[in-house]
């Protein structure tokens, strides 16, 4: 069991809490981040926090326990995959960063083929809609790995 709170950010952006047990904010965590954002691994009892919802999580953290400890995770570079230099391009055609999970890539292509879609723009628009969704779909095309896996 910790005795110290402790704040651990991850390569991937994700924070992982460790804390006395406090039933209140458990109650708050569990209020404030949806369940497919966190998880709890009772070997170690350290709650993971998903990178979207890290600032909330570290917000929630510090006013319950006051002084924490922070340690950063993202130095280490056993744990850090080869970045994707050749993805680079892709990601930023959806607008994403390259720390994006698949669910991600495959929401910001839903929402950017319904935006780019040559039958929604107006008639003068058409030729340059249809070259944004050309792009946007090569870009998911390259990607479709990441979103499977």
């Amino acid at each position: 069991m910790a005795t110290i709170p402790r704040i651990r950010a991850g390569w991937d952006g994700s924070v992982d809490l460790a804390f006395p047990y406090d039933q209140a904010f458990i109650d708050a965590l569990k209020a404030s981040i949806p369940g497919r954002a966190r998880s709890y691994d009772p070997g170690t009892k350290v709650w993971t926090v998903a990178a979207a919802w890290a600032a909330i999580a570290t917000r929630l953290m510090i006013e319950a326990f006051g002084d924490v400890a922070l340690e950063d995770d993202r130095q280490r570079s056993a744990r850090r995959p080869a970045p994707d230099r050749a993805g680079d391009h892709r990601l930023a055609a959806l607008h994403l960063l390259p720390s994006a999970p698949p669910e991600l890539i495959e929401a910001a292509y839903r929402c950017l083929s319904k935006l780019h879609h040559p039958d929604r723009a107006a008639p003068s628009d058409r030729d340059q809609a249809h070259r944004q969704m050309v792009a946007v779909n090569a870009a998911y095309d390259a990607l479709r790995d990441r979103v499977s896996a």
